[in-house]
């Protein structure tokens, strides 16, 4: 499957880039400009040499791209999905953004953000793709490591189809198991839950995920 990511050099991106290459499937790497993404691609080649990792300015990547995985900055996704809307119309979107702020008493998720969350604004400026929200709150460093995570991803999205499609997606992932947790609306919540993780890491050390217990209908985490 041809994959675009957008913040492949993120960390989260990056961690979540890689997984997918390792499981076969072809990582576009989206950057404002082909000199970015060119560089961005070398940095994941480091990473993963045997990836199939291919530089693309933004719009070229969207078109390209069968999944599109956002992990751009919060603060930039006003000025970055509105050019790609048309090449997303009818793809799976795939928000993995967090708003927070960062203060001397650690990470504060925001409020009253447009559209309610981050994936229901790029929902809003992107009308016509199926946008869906997972892998928040996956550990990056361990992610990046490949390590087996033992962990669970919540995902929110426009859609059953368009769910079950990302969490079909996330077997790639070690040690990961998805679980579909609704309509797109659901996405503040798990959003806003990123910031308690990074403070209870801060306090108490280490990369903590998230595991839901004592479903019993749910599959196993691979």
């Amino acid at each position: 499957m041809k994959i675009a990511i957008f913040g492949g050099t993120g960390d989260l991106g990056r961690g979540l880039a890689v997984n997918f290459a390792a499981a076969g499937h072809e990582i576009i790497v989206g950057s404002r400009s082909q000199e970015r993404a060119d560089q961005a691609a070398d940095t994941l080649r480091a990473d993963l040499a045997e990836g199939n990792f291919v530089p693309m300015e933004n719009v070229a990547a969207a078109e390209a791209c069968e999944i599109a995985i956002v992990s751009i900055p919060w603060e930039g996704v006003e000025q970055t999905i509105p050019p790609m809307a048309g090449a997303l119309a009818g793809k799976i979107v795939i928000s993995v953004i967090n708003a927070l702020d960062f203060g001397k008493n650690g990470a504060i998720a925001k409020i009253d953000l447009p559209g309610g969350s981050m994936a229901q604004r790029i929902q809003q400026l992107a009308p016509e793709a199926k946008v869906a929200m997972a892998y928040n709150n996956l550990p990056a460093a361990r992610l990046q490591h490949r390590e087996h995570l033992n962990a669970d991803v919540l995902v929110c999205g426009t859609g059953k189809a368009t769910r079950e499609a990302v969490m079909e997606l996330t077997k790639a992932i070690p040690g990961v198991r998805a679980l579909d947790a609704g309509v797109l609306a659901n996405a503040l919540i798990i959003e806003g839950s990123t910031a308690l993780i990074i403070n209870l890491n801060r306090r108490y050390g280490g990369e903590a995920s998230i595991a839901i217990e004592g479903l019993h209908d749910a599959p196993e985490r691979s």
